[in-house]
């Protein structure tokens, strides 16, 4: 019985142990912030050419720039914002999208990344606020291409 006894403890302190490292694998992060998780957010939807899902996070204007597109706006109605972005993701449908940069200073977040598509690459340059109810929203997006 003795020998059982202790195969059976080592089986239940590996239970244990592989439930403790499951639950710290799938938990996020305590410094999961509300601007991390726009961040991915973002990532998620540019990557997947997403405008309904992107602009859900845009504040009630925004500045949109789209140099290939020749759009150039310093405040733009979030719907109106939108529509640009669904049309622009039709004619340059993602392959992928990266973040190259991310930095914050005092309530603002700021990313480029890269995003990909057949025959074209373009910077992009997104501006995150935080609101005064400590939610970040999309401030500014901008789509450079590149030469």
């Amino acid at each position: 019985m003795s020998g059982h006894t202790e195969i059976t403890t080592i089986i239940m302190k590996a239970l244990v142990a592989l439930l403790l490292f499951s639950t710290l694998w799938t938990t996020p992060p305590a410094n999961s912030s509300p601007g991390t998780q726009l961040s991915e957010t973002i990532r998620i939807s540019l990557r997947n050419g997403n405008a309904g899902q992107l602009s859900a996070h845009f504040a009630s204007t925004i500045e949109l720039i789209i140099d290939s597109e020749k759009v150039e706006f310093s405040s733009l109605a979030a719907p109106h914002a939108e529509l640009i972005l669904r049309s622009f993701f039709r004619k340059y449908p993602p392959h992928s999208f990266q973040f190259v940069y991310r930095g914050a200073s005092d309530r603002l977040l700021y990313s480029t990344g890269t995003y990909a598509t057949e025959g074209h690459a373009f910077t992009v340059y997104v501006l995150m606020r935080q609101t005064a109810g400590r939610q970040y929203v999309i401030n500014a997006l901008h789509f450079r291409k590149e030469a």
